[in-house]
């Protein structure tokens, strides 16, 4: 009898363990499919990739982003009016895997498209297409078994949220399935709201820390480099969306070729990978 081949680790573990050797911290951005086209995000995700991002969210386009601040909300309504949904993210996923099978992809978005799927459907097809990972925003855990049982068939992790307004019970939850990271929110309201003070962050980090043995990826709020070094001296590792995707669209606005955004992207990201990397390597 043939013998099956080794299960494959899933790439978020390979990252945080690869950093953790190196002696560094995660740095994640987050950005919406199909904004403002297929095309153009995909160069993005390699631009993110080759600049020093260490994993990557993917928002699959939604009509109602509750969840999600003015900045994203209008880059998930210029997303679906180019045709994006889905299963063209996952396109887009099985796209930038052609040419990158190191850095992690996370699926961030909400259950209604999930659901409409059918959570084996989109289990597998996720797999398939290179995903590591799911948040959905509007998705408590304590609701969540088939969905985490789906994606634990699959090798994907459900990535729990910790809000103040949560208690342990919602998010410090030991199961298959569910994993990767705990998302430390430590402020109240959307994305791209007000930043937390280095007091609050640090209280938050360790408020989840007694709660849950995984890395600790702290998002909302993080708006510069000088505060990303801070979170990465307390956290395993830095969210930042909202601030990069508005830095993006304003000099976007000044019209430059393609080849000149992407070069500022790249240099608007080397800012916060070298803050966070002297924050914690000295």
């Amino acid at each position: 009898m043939a013998k099956s081949a080794p299960k494959r680790i899933n790439r978020i573990d390979a990252m945080f363990e690869r950093l953790r050797n190196e002696n560094r911290k995660a740095f994640v951005t987050f950005t919406v499919a199909s904004d403002p086209s297929f095309d153009e995000s995909l160069e993005r995700l390699k631009t993110f990739a080759a600049s020093g991002i260490d994993l990557i969210e993917i928002g699959h386009p939604f009509s109602d982003p509750i969840l999600d601040g003015a900045t994203i909300q209008k880059a998930n309504r210029r997303a679906l009016a180019a045709g994006g949904n889905l299963r063209r993210t996952l396109d887009l996923c099985r796209a930038f895997r052609e040419t990158d099978d190191r850095t992690p992809l996370i699926l961030m978005g909400y259950s209604n498209p999930v659901i409409t799927m059918g959570y084996e459907g989109f289990a597998e097809a996720a797999a398939e297409a290179g995903i590591d990972g799911l948040i959905a925003a509007d998705f408590p855990l304590r609701e969540a078994d088939d969905l985490v049982k789906a994606l634990a068939k699959h090798g994907l992790y459900m990535i729990p949220l910790a809000a103040p307004t949560l208690e342990a019970r919602d998010f410090a939850v030991e199961k298959p399935g569910i994993g990767g990271f705990l998302y430390c929110i430590p402020v109240v309201g959307p994305t791209g709201g007000p930043s937390a003070s280095k007091e609050v962050i640090a209280q938050a980090v360790e408020r989840c820390r007694r709660q849950s043995s995984l890395p600790i990826m702290v998002g909302f709020g993080v708006k510069t480099p000088e505060l990303a070094a801070d979170v990465a001296k307390v956290a395993d590792g830095v969210i930042v969306a909202t601030a990069l995707i508005d830095r993006f669209l304003e000099f976007k606005r000044e019209q430059p070729t393609d080849a000149v955004f992407h070069l500022h992207v790249a240099d608007t990201i080397k800012s916060y990978r070298d803050a966070i990397d002297l924050a914690t390597l000295g």
